[in-house]
């Protein structure tokens, strides 16, 4: 398991806790000459004697054995380089550019849309978040100690920092206003409040060990991966689980409009969401970044495919474990617009037909039905080429939601679908019942049935059962109808048919027969006549 450095190796003046190197003296050095040739300044000598309790520090003798402190060291100045860099970054008031080398000393200032991707001189990679304010005061690299010094000041904003293996006796540390983290090679970030009134240090894989400084007697708290610390003014590190990631799916994340709703999953106890967008996989060209509550809405990436990554963070802004995923942003070709049926518009369950305009990239379409607007689940989804046009089969009564989109190809030919336009709603309603033959009374000239509210109906009467030649047909609201046909010996065939407030008709009732004369009829079906032309009546 690799060993953690323990952050209190600071202090430079504190010999107790120091990390040394061995070193063995030469024919003729003495201490100046050997701080002069390996430490920051000559000078230094008299720490070299306090370490190594010499009683005689001018009279070395050659092969003695001695400790140097390693927090002293010269060693040679390994100068970190841009990979990346978004927005406005300045080192030492002028902007950086990709390629460029930044400096032991170097003061990083990155502007509210910025973002530097930095890496050290051992491969460590630093990145360095939006309203940042960093120091990289010590870039050491020690060939006579085989050994390496990296010292980062955060005052403000985020470093996080994937670091590479380190030797032994190597530091890696991250020092803040109100803490410090050291690490052997790990995936960590450390995080300072605007008002430097909490840091949080949290860990991807590896393990750090967090320090608070101006805390008497306070011991390194390690942390492991899954883990984070939360420091405040005058208190130890508080460690803690990191929230769960984001259960991204498998399939890449849409957004489908500029700008666009990031649909990322929830995590339960997160109070923000950080994501970033990079268009390689280890993440060193963070192309988009954001962090806040969601709704996250991404803007500003042309169409792709893109890496992503996200991770929630609880009311401590400790950041929690990260999910991966990809990343589709597909805002072409542009969607069809509506034509039929109109919006609100009530249709029979036995079918419908939609329609839309012609987009002139497009090579087919993709229709989505759904009994809600989130489209969750489906009733059905089908695809046509040519004219946007479906004729769908029978479906399920109520509030039915459909959408379309275009169909281009992409890369490979496949076609691929662009964003989904407008969702619209029709209502299936069940066409009225056909009313019964045998629900029909007749009484003289009049026929009544038993209506239904909010129903109208319309009534027919023939001289034949098929209806080919009417003689009365009209629509009333009520349950009955005076018979209007002209007296004859033979039946009349009546039927009726229920309309309803969206005036669509059921099918009409089978035939009845009615009577409409009271005549004396001859065997012809004729009616008999008196000597004056009058019919000869029967009683009623």
């Amino acid at each position: 398991m690799r060993r953690i450095l323990a952050a209190a190796a600071l202090a430079a003046g504190s010999a107790h806790a120091q990390e040394t190197v061995p070193y063995e003296v030469q024919p003729g050095e003495s201490l100046y000459v050997i701080a002069g040739r390996l430490l920051d300044d000559s000078r230094q000598w008299p720490e070299v004697a306090r370490l190594n309790r010499l009683a005689r520090p001018f009279r070395l003798q050659p092969r003695q054995r001695l400790l140097l402190p390693a927090a002293l060291m010269k060693g040679a100045v390994a100068p970190a380089r841009v990979e990346y860099v978004r927005g406005l970054v300045n080192a030492d008031g002028a902007p950086l550019r990709i390629g460029a080398l930044v400096g032991e000393g170097a003061a990083l200032d990155v502007g509210a849309q910025g973002f530097v991707s930095l890496r050290l001189h051992d491969g460590s990679l630093l990145q360095l978040q939006a309203n940042s304010r960093t120091k990289l005061l010590r870039l050491r690299d020690l060939p006579a100690a085989q050994r390496r010094n990296t010292l980062i000041e955060l005052n403000q904003g985020r470093v996080d920092a994937t670091v590479a293996p380190q030797s032994p006796g190597s530091r890696f540390l991250v020092k803040t206003p109100l803490a410090t983290a050291g690490v052997r090679g790990t995936r960590f970030g450390v995080a300072v409040g605007a008002q430097a009134e909490r840091t949080v240090a949290d860990v991807i894989e590896g393990a750090v060990e967090v320090q608070a400084l101006g805390h008497e007697g306070g011991p390194p708290v390690p942390v492991q991966a899954g883990q984070g610390a939360v420091v405040r003014p005058g208190g130890p590190p508080l460690r803690k689980a990191l929230l769960p990631a984001p259960a991204l799916p498998a399939e890449p994340l849409r957004v489908e409009a500029h700008p666009g709703p990031l649909p990322l999953p929830t995590v339960l106890g997160a109070e923000r969401y950080r994501v970033e967008v990079a268009d390689d996989a280890a993440f060193t060209r963070v192309l988009w970044s954001a962090e806040a509550p969601l709704p996250l809405v991404l803007d500003g990436l042309p169409d792709g495919r893109y890496r992503l990554r996200a991770r929630a963070m609880d009311g401590d802004g400790l950041l929690g474990a990260e999910g991966a995923g990809l990343l589709w942003v597909k805002t072409t070709p542009v969607p069809p617009l509506a034509r039929a049926p109109l919006p609100g518009a009530t249709v029979a369950p036995q079918g419908v037909a939609i329609a839309c305009t012609e987009v002139p990239q497009a090579q087919g379409y993709l229709l989505q039905l759904a009994g809600n607007p989130r489209f969750e689940p489906l009733l059905l989804e089908q695809r046509g080429s040519g004219r946007c046009h479906f004729e769908l089969p029978a479906l399920p009564v109520g509030d039915v939601y459909w959408r379309v989109a275009s169909l281009a190809p992409e890369g490979d030919v496949r076609l691929e679908r662009g964003p989904f336009g407008d969702p619209g709603r029709f209502v299936v309603v069940p066409l009225p019942p056909a009313p019964q033959a045998d629900a029909m009374t007749v009484d003289g000239g009049q026929v009544h049935w038993q209506p239904l509210d909010g129903y109208r109906y319309r009534v027919q009467v023939a001289t034949d059962t098929g209806f080919a030649t009417l003689v009365q047909d009209e629509e009333v609201q009520a349950g009955s109808v005076t018979l209007a046909a002209p007296p004859r010996c033979a039946p009349y065939a009546l039927r009726l048919q229920a309309i309803d407030a969206h005036g669509r008709r059921s099918a009409f009732s089978p035939p009845r027969l009615v009577h409409t004369d009271a005549s004396v009829c001859s065997s012809d079906g004729s009616p008999v006549q008196q000597a004056g032309g009058e019919r000869v009546q029967t009683g009623r």
